[in-house]
């Protein structure tokens, strides 16, 4: 489990304190549909570590992945070795 407080002062004299990767992903699963799209933007003003952007740009990443591989899957050979179905000079 990650710590959200780093420390007692840190808290005192900062106000900081981490927001835990459950609390992230049920906070951003809000607007789920948003940080899916890529033209979509996101402003953390109290970005400490990251852990928003992080999770946004892992999600935002993993829609890119998913349309990347939509995109290069081999077309099925029809039995002759060439894909697409293709005539041969024979």
């Amino acid at each position: 489990m990650e710590a959200q407080v780093i420390s007692k002062k840190r808290v005192a004299d900062y106000g900081e304190v981490l927001t835990g990767k459950r609390e992230v992903n049920a906070m951003l699963d809000l607007v789920k549909q948003e940080t899916e799209r890529i033209e979509s933007r996101f402003l953390e003003p109290a970005c400490g570590s990251g852990n928003f952007l992080t999770v946004i740009l892992e999600r935002k990443l993993a829609v890119e992945i998913a349309f990347i591989e939509s995109m290069v899957r081999p077309m099925p050979a029809d039995g002759d070795g060439k894909a697409g179905g293709e005539a041969s000079d024979e």
